[in-house]
């Protein structure tokens, strides 16, 4: 198959899968002259009233003729071809927003429904006569009621063009997933012209920021913007007032200005900004995460934890950041709308701001599948114990996965980095607890995290503790740092970009002989 390379910063948004042609998807199947007709009707099972879904007919072979949501089916959008997640075995479906016809070949029929990650699965075979018409009833059962307990489902980087008259459209397809926060972001190719049509995909039409939420029931989109440049990296910006002003109007983005100037932007309009795809290599991720401009490393997304990976978030863990990660997917250069999503946790309904709030906080876990809940003497993800100098508690941690759709292999607990305590199942399970008592001594970071198979993984983001007035600090992960800032210093043509990250570098080696001296935005210790 021919592949087509396109320079600058598409290119960089399709590492490491550029060189992977995508495969076509199989036509659908003519069900012939004697098809029978299915009438579907799909409800949640609670309330008795219609909801959107994903339906699959016939392992993906028959899809509606008239079908309004059809642009965003598995079969016409996605990536299938990119990431881990591309492993999991998942037909070819459509989207259904309370209901569907299908023509279909008389005789055996299969029929699969899902919403998300927290309801359960529906399978139905049946027999359709031909040329007749059969009625069909499926009614969705939650597994699991997240909200219930608290915790909200969202994504922050999906691509979808928001007119100012598809709304409804847009939320019966993000709604089908089970995502309460979805975040919609136009994208700059080479360009940048502030939201234009001359650089700018995915466009939103309606503006940014608050004024653009709609909403049906719980399930919530509003509009922002991925900033993209080859050299540099990609930010995903959620919730501006306006579009980054960046260096003004440019046909090529690559000259800059550094990605600290749009991260200082995006706070000035009260957005909040995320550092996109696990990072990149020899580019400027770790400058910007030194520098605490980011609220947030989007890590977990195709599947698999990108670029910078888990060693490269804990190393910044490990030198006392407290960096809060997310999972988010990246739709439609992925292979499915929110196949990793994150969960927030909130004592009260979010707004999509406030919802961003707890991201920026860490108070979350993200996901590709399984539901993961830590807690440590009690304090959810996010939270800061603080203890004497002296004291050497005893923290109860407790872990607990529920993953019906998708079971997990593997339970670790995590504390500064390292596994101490994993449990295996080589079966896999779909309910799992773990209780340890854990001795801590000096301070550290405990977090959870939960794997099986490529593609289904959850990572709660951190506990921290605090003993005395001491952060954690490891000096291998400060020197893993400086080697990555080395690789960027050399690769980066802009001199102040270059100049600042060799002060970076210069300010680790420092930290290295004395950690407790230093300029870096550490968060303070006290309560």
């Amino acid at each position: 198959m021919a592949v087509l390379l396109v320079a600058g910063s598409a290119w960089a948004h399709d590492l490491p899968y550029a060189l992977q042609g995508i495969p076509p998807p199989p036509p659908t199947v003519d069900p012939g002259p004697e098809a029978a007709t299915l009438r579907i009707r799909i409800l949640e099972a609670a309330t008795r009233q219609p909801v959107a879904a994903t339906v699959s007919v016939n392992d993906g072979d028959q899809e509606p003729d008239d079908d309004p949501l059809r642009l965003f089916s598995l079969r016409r959008s996605a990536n299938r071809h990119k990431g881990a997640i591309r492993l999991r075995k998942i037909p070819y479906y459509f989207y259904a927003d309370g209901g569907c016809v299908v023509r279909v070949p008389p005789g055996p029929v299969s029929i699969e429904v899902r919403k998300g990650y927290e309801f359960r699965p529906v399978h139905l075979t049946l027999t359709a006569p031909a040329r007749e018409s059969v009625e069909v009833e499926v009614a969705l059962e939650r597994s699991i009621d997240m909200a219930a307990l608290g915790w909200y489902s969202g994504d922050t980087h999906i691509h979808m063009e928001r007119t100012g008259r598809n709304d409804d459209a847009l939320l019966a397809v993000t709604s089908a997933k089970g995502i309460r926060y979805a975040y919609l972001l136009s994208m700059n190719t080479r360009g940048y012209d502030a939201g234009g049509p001359r650089y700018e995909s995915y466009r939103q039409q309606t503006g940014l920021g608050d004024d653009t939420v709609a909403r049906r029931g719980p399930y919530h989109i509003t509009s922002g913007q991925e900033y993209r440049t080859a050299p540099l990296g990609h930010v995903t910006i959620a919730l501006p007032d306006d579009y980054v002003a960046a260096g003004g109007l440019t046909e090529d983005v690559n000259r800059g200005p550094s990605l600290a100037v749009i991260a200082d932007q995006t706070h000035a309009l009260r957005g909040f900004i995320g550092l996109a795809h696990g990072g990149y290599f020899n580019q400027e991720a770790d400058r910007l995460l030194l520098e605490g401009k980011m609220d947030y490393l989007e890590l977990l997304q195709f599947g698999e934890y990108r670029s910078l990976g888990l060693e490269g978030w804990y190393d910044f863990l490990n030198i006392g950041y407290q960096l809060p990660m997310v999972g988010a997917s990246d739709f439609p250069p992925t292979r499915e709308l929110s196949s990793e999503m994150t969960y927030a946790w909130s004592d009260t309904v979010p707004t999509p701001r406030s919802y961003a709030e707890a991201l920026a906080a860490g108070r979350s876990f993200a996901t590709s599948g399984p539901m993961l809940f830590l807690a440590v003497a009690g304090a959810k993800p996010g939270s800061r114990l603080h203890y004497a100098r002296g004291e050497e508690p005893v923290l109860p941690v407790e872990i607990r996965v529920h993953s019906p759709q998708y079971p997990v292999r593997y339970l670790d607990l995590v504390v500064n980095g390292q596994v101490v305590e994993r449990q295996f199942a080589a079966e896999g399970r779909s309910e799992w607890a773990l209780k340890h008592l854990l001795p801590v001594r000096t301070s550290c970071w405990i977090a959870a995290r939960t794997h099986a198979d490529a593609g289904t993984d959850a990572h709660t983001n951190p506990v921290y503790v605090y003993v005395g007035d001491r952060r954690p600090f490891s000096p291998e992960s400060a020197r893993r740092i400086i080697g990555r800032l080395d690789g960027s210093a050399a690769a980066i043509r802009i001199p102040e970009v270059v100049s600042q990250i060799e002060t970076l570098r210069m300010e680790l080696e420092a930290m290295i002989r004395e950690p407790r001296r230093t300029t870096l935005p550490l968060p303070a210790i006290a309560p």
